[in-house]
């Protein structure tokens, strides 16, 4: 109910400033969360003081707020893409490696778009469909959320492309590449009991394998993409071909320390909080001893231990539970 009146109210906001007061409104917001956030900064800060050994506390806490600054324009990217359309795209993004996609897709088998979570990753696959892309995305059903909710987070991508969800038959992934198409995939996920055991930013994380077992079945073509959110509801769309050694383990360990450097070059638009979520699921599987097929079934078993950033499991032993490792 506050979750839904919490959208609603934002929705209502986006909709009478437009574009030119989002970033007001995510200053706002991004500085209120922040304070009701409370000790889990310091959870945050822990972890980019791994990242970053070479900054001190103030340098650490201006990359937190930065992060929850560009959070917050993604979060109002869900009310304001509505707006966007052919006719006002080009004054809104930036492109970089346009030419890369395009020449991936004239190879004719496809494409797996493989998007970490930085910036705004949810509107990155909108975009390039306004743009005229075929596009397709995995998305999660929000099966939790109330009808409001979910119409914000699904609606406006299901009026511009396909929306696949996990729990479907993946045969569309296939129909889709054979027909030379693009299926934006989020390698940052929860990886499941498939997944790869890579390292990020100092600790081991369960990435998902798709876009390599794909790669490697159907000889589609893979794009790394990231979409910074910019002020003003303003977009930067970077798109690299990728062409690793390996479809298995080591290509997508290739593919994250490619996602870290991103981090380390862009560290506000990174996603801190996937870091702090892998890490705890890490924690948990090492205590578990075994991949559950269900994230929710991870989530449930966690304890308060498995957030500490102090805690990291050690590489050697956890990528030996199950799925595969670089």
């Amino acid at each position: 109910m506050l979750r839904s009146a919490y959208y609603a109210a934002v929705s209502g906001l986006t909709g009478i400033t437009g574009f030119h007061g989002t970033e007001p409104m995510a200053a706002v917001l991004s500085s209120i969360r922040y304070a009701f956030n409370g000790g889990s900064n310091r959870v945050y800060l822990a972890h980019l003081s791994r990242a970053f050994p070479d900054l001190g506390t103030r340098d650490l806490e201006r990359i937190l707020r930065g992060f929850w600054r560009v959070h917050q324009r993604a979060f109002l990217g869900l009310f304001t893409a509505r707006r966007l359309g052919p006719g006002n795209l080009a004054g809104r993004v930036e492109w970089s490696g346009r030419e890369e996609l395009d020449a991936a897709l004239a190879e004719g088998r496809g494409v797996v778009l493989a998007v970490p979570h930085f910036g705004d990753e949810r509107t990155l696959h909108i975009l390039l469909a306004i743009a005229g892309y075929p596009m397709h995305v995995v998305s999660s059903r929000y099966e939790e959320a109330s009808g409001f909710v979910r119409r914000a987070r699904l609606g406006v991508s299901m009026r511009w492309h396909h929306v696949g969800f996990p729990d479907e038959n993946p045969a569309w992934i296939f129909r889709a590449l054979r027909a030379g198409e693009v299926v934006q995939i989020a390698p940052t996920a929860w990886g499941g009991p498939k997944g790869h055991w890579v390292r990020s930013f100092g600790v081991p994380v369960l990435a998902s394998s798709t876009p390599m077992r794909l790669a490697g079945s159907t000889g589609c073509a893979v794009v790394t993409a990231c979409n910074h959110a910019l002020p003003g509801a303003r977009y930067r769309i970077v798109l690299r071909r990728f062409r690793p050694e390996s479809t298995g383990p080591e290509g997508t360990g290739e593919m994250f320390a490619g996602f870290q450097r991103l981090g380390e070059d862009f560290p506000e638009q990174y996603n801190w909080m996937n870091l702090v979520i892998r890490h705890r699921e890490t924690n948990t599987i090492a205590r578990l001893g075994r991949i559950p097929a269900d994230e929710r079934e991870v989530e449930a078993a966690a304890i308060r231990e498995d957030w500490d950033p102090a805690v990291v499991s050690d590489y050697s032993v956890v990528s030996r539970i199950g799925g595969a490792s670089r």
